[in-house]
């Protein structure tokens, strides 16, 4: 794709990452008649969508997709989740905790596709697959070239960068990337798959499970798959302190970014792909923790081929800001982060795609602030990099206690 270098006459913005937050994004910058272009690493809607993790929505990231006129979509889609049951490993026992506001479940490519499936028919989005973005160079006021990873090179009056915890947007730019800190926790998640849910197990609710011995320091969650085939998504949740009685947990002390999911979320949430399976000493080594240790659950399930599906991923990482007064957007206004690129977080708290919806509707909303204050009926260059910088400067704030709130259950146990 040439490149025109002159200064554009009116905003283009790129979005880095065809996530959710990024395509809630194009659909709420639509809304206001700003264009942009959605560039996106994977090549097919469903790419990734075998292995996944679930993820529920909570009030905030139902507020966000009702901002977008994407709300009644997802509820047809996901699961709605109204409890969280807690299963006793050992006896079977389930308690329910009906929850005070009901979540919507989701796969995070089952979300990923509701959302791309309203931001195509937006006359103003335009969406790039195939390749991500791999650098970002500014040549001139509201004129950026991001150079794509087959080489060809797009140009943007401003560009976001909604591409993960390993950002490329953000290591583009020395600015943004100095301000971040990558923090390890010490916990990790072995992940594996069902192909069914068990009997028993209701599609309401995320379950719970824990070990009756205290000697065992780990839990598990599992969580019904909200597609067609169902199926059950299941996280053994680990601490440093679980490897003193299974040392063999450990994650490859090699692994590096890349290796799997080339440093996305795949490399902490999610099981293996359908074509590789677990080696024999881990599927067998697992069967008999299961047995064990969890002997009501192990009945429940049913099916020993979960274990081939299981992976060790990298111990949990986030993104520290080192800095009060940092900012999610470079000084000029011409790019900006959101989600995991701005403000990942470990899972504990369940908030990551949230908030990152939420910085997309944060961001949005101070456009329109601008707008409304210098009284444009059209969103002009300037108005856009004065919301960037708007947006950088007050979202760090809000997102900062989440972060390590949610950074504070991955410890471990007391």
């Amino acid at each position: 794709m040439a490149t025109d270098q002159k200064q554009h006459q009116h905003p283009l913005v790129l979005i880095a990452g065809g996530g959710p937050a990024g395509f809630l994004l194009s659909i709420l910058l639509d809304k206001i008649g700003v264009a942009s272009v959605v560039i996106e690493r994977a090549a097919e809607p469903d790419e990734r969508s075998s292995k996944s993790y679930t993820l529920v929505l909570g009030e905030n990231g139902k507020s966000s997709l009702a901002e977008a006129g994407c709300l009644e979509a997802a509820v047809e889609a996901g699961i709605e989740r109204r409890f969280i049951y807690f299963f006793d490993g050992s006896s079977g026992d389930v308690k329910a905790m009906p929850k005070q506001v009901p979540g919507i479940g989701f796969t995070r490519p089952l979300l990923v596709q509701v959302l791309e499936q309203v931001a195509v028919e937006c006359p103003r989005v335009t969406l790039k697959r195939g390749a991500g973005v791999l650098n970002v160079t500014k040549k001139d006021k509201f004129c950026l070239e991001v150079t794509l990873e087959d080489g060809s090179v797009v140009p943007a009056s401003h560009v976001i960068g909604a591409d993960g915890k390993w950002s490329n947007v953000r290591e583009s730019f020395p600015e943004l990337n100095s301000q971040f800190t990558m923090e390890t926790c010490p916990s990790f998640g072995v992940h594996m798959n069902l192909s069914n849910v068990p009997a028993s197990f209701k599609s309401d609710g995320t379950y719970v499970i824990k070990p009756s011995s205290p000697d065992c320091k780990f839990y598990v969650i599992a969580s019904p798959r909200p597609e067609i085939d169902q199926g059950l998504s299941i996280s053994l949740v680990c601490y440093d302190q679980t490897l003193e009685k299974y040392p063999w947990l450990a994650p490859p002390a090699d692994m590096k970014i890349g290796d799997y999911g080339k440093g996305g979320w795949e490399d902490e949430y999610s099981a293996l792909p359908g074509s590789v399976k677990a080696e024999d000493r881990l599927t067998d080594k697992l069967r008999k923790l299961f047995q064990d240790a969890l002997p009501a659950f192990y009945s429940a399930i049913k099916d020993d081929e979960i274990f081939q599906t299981a992976r060790i991923n990298r111990r949990v990482t986030w993104l520290k800001m080192n800095s009060e007064e940092g900012s999610y957007s470079t000084q000029d206004g011409m790019v900006a982060l959101i989600g995991d690129a701005a403000h990942a977080m470990t899972p504990a708290m369940g908030e990551g795609c949230n908030t990152a919806m939420g910085s997309a509707v944060n961001l949005v909303d101070n456009i329109k602030a601008v707008m409304e204050k210098e009284g444009e009926g059209e969103c002009s260059l300037n108005a856009l990099s004065d919301a960037f910088i708007q947006y950088g400067r007050s979202r760090p704030a809000e997102m900062k206690p989440v972060q390590e709130a949610s950074a504070a259950r991955n410890m471990g146990p007391k």
